[in-house]
Parts: structure tokens; C-alpha cells; sequence
């Protein structure tokens, strides 16, 4: 399936790095068999963003191919193109979807002022730590979740010992405050977790930690995503990085009703 969505496509590179991207002709199967209960490793991708008429068809074909996994318990959708549209958004709502809209990002380096604080490469070690602060961070602090950034941490370090990514860390001493990673997809890198600890923020430590990542890339071009107009995106656009185009997807997470 030719996709026009460079941020679909960067995504869908990020997950054959640890499942499977099936080609199915009309639309894609993305699978994380040690992660089911993974929303959005364990999707569809369709060829446009879904019309009046279709929500219950690709509902349905979702069933078919990932229902299998008791484990699997939500539905998720994501659609190829590039101005954002949402589709039937009253159909999808109405079926339980939450649907989301996001920008993605890019640009070919980046500046930001430096920062008070140490910023270094992080160990493998050091990603169980970055999975900490992410909890702490977090709106969930539930034991599924804590074990849920803990296996992902455990894929970053698979993606850090075999040169495919490196993640950085920003130190007050010897404490993580800040962290963020960048995997190596050829001639594109694209971010991953940017994270800052609540008491050092506008701190200019994000800002510090995705140009670090950058200068150390031998990538011709950057990508990021974000939620449209939010604080994470205005601090992508003040290091440089400019909205290239727009992304939609839907999931019915698990409990919500038709």
C-alpha cells in the first residue's frame, strides 16, 4: 500500500522494529505480538480516513484480523493522507471511537540556546530510569501502565545495543530530569518520548535534549509529532522544526460503549 503520510510512514518503520506491518492490498495490519493490549502497535491502516457508512466494516475487520488475542481488547484505526481529515467523526463517536488529529513535523537541523543542565547519551541501563520518570509524569500510575513503559523501555534498549537509536538524558547531578530518543529509519530519524521532568520545565531542557539528538544524526531529515497547538509543539517550532502535514486515527479503547 503507497502511503502519502510521511508521519504514518515513519510510524509504521518504528513498528516492524519490534512487530509486524502486514500488507494486505487495501489496507494494512500492524501487530505487537508481545504487546497486545498496545493500542496503537496493534492496528489497522487504512488507505483514507473512514466515510458515512464504513466505521462498522472496518470495525469488523479489525475482529478478523487482531480479535483473535483476548488480550486485544480495543479497536484502533489510523488512515493515510496528509490535511487531516477525520472522516465520519459523528459515525466513529458514536461508535465509541475517540478520534485525534496530529501534526507532524520536520526539518533538516536544529538550534536551541544551551542549557544549564549536563545533557549525555543514557546507557541502557539508563532507559529503565527514563521509564520511571515517564511514570511519574504521567496521567496513569497503575501497575499495568508501569509494566507497559517497562517493556517498551526493554525494546529501546534492543533498538540502542543494535546502533539502530540512541536515546539523551538531561542530569541535575545525578538525577534524570529530561529525556528523549531518536531512531536512525536512513535518510529520516524520528523522535521518540520527549519528556521533562515538572519541576524543570521551560528550562530550556527539551529544547537542549532534541538538538543534542539532531547534531549526532546523520539523518537528512527530522520528524516529530505532536498535538496540534500544544506546549510540546510550540517548543518543536522554536528549535526549528516546521508542520508538514496533518494525521488522523480513532481507537475505542477498552470500556467504551457503542
Amino acid at each position: 500500500m503507497h502511503l502519502r503520510s510521511l508521519g504514518l510512514a515513519t510510524d509504521l518503520e518504528l513498528a516492524k522494529t519490534r512487530g509486524q506491518v502486514i500488507d494486505r492490498d487495501g489496507y494494512l495490519v500492524v501487530q505487537t505480538p508481545d504487546e497486545p493490549s498496545y493500542y496503537f502497535g496493534n492496528l489497522l491502516v487504512l488507505p483514507a480516513a473512514p466515510q458515512v457508512g464504513e466505521v462498522a466494516y472496518w470495525t469488523r475487520k479489525f475482529a478478523s484480523e487482531l480479535g483473535g488475542d483476548p488480550m486485544v481488547r480495543h479497536v484502533a484505526l489510523r488512515w493515510d493522507g496528509i490535511h487531516g481529515d477525520a472522516g465520519a467523526t459523528d459515525e466513529l463517536t458514536a461508535a465509541g471511537f475517540t478520534v485525534e488529529v496530529l501534526q507532524v513535523m520536520t526539518a533538516p537541523s536544529l538550534a536551541a540556546a544551551p542549557c544549564a543542565h549536563e545533557i549525555r547519551t543514557l546507557e541502557p541501563r539508563d532507559l529503565v530510569a527514563a521509564a520511571e520518570l515517564e511514570y511519574a509524569i504521567g496521567d496513569r500510575h497503575d501497575d499495568s501502565f508501569r509494566r507497559f513503559l517497562h517493556r517498551r523501555a526493554a525494546w529501546k534498549q534492543k533498538l540502542l545495543s543494535t546502533g539502530r537509536a540512541t536515546f539523551w538524558g538531561a542530569f541535575d547531578r545525578s538525577a534524570l530530569i529530561g529525556s528523549v530518543g531518536i531512531v536512525d529509519l536512513g535518510a529520516r530519524a524520528r523522535y521518540q518520548d520527549v519528556q521533562t521532568a515538572v519541576a524543570y520545565r521551560r528550562q530550556g531542557v527539551a529544547s537542549a535534549l532534541l538538538t543534542a539528538a539532531a547534531r549526532a544524526s546523520s539523518a537528512d531529515v527530522l520528524v516529530i509529532v505532536a498535538e496540534p497547538n500544544s506546549a510540546a509543539a510550540h517548543v518543536y517550532e522554536n528549535v526549528g522544526f516546521r508542520t508538514i502535514e496533518r494525521v488522523g486515527s480513532a481507537c475505542r479503547y477498552p470500556g467504551a460503549s457503542e
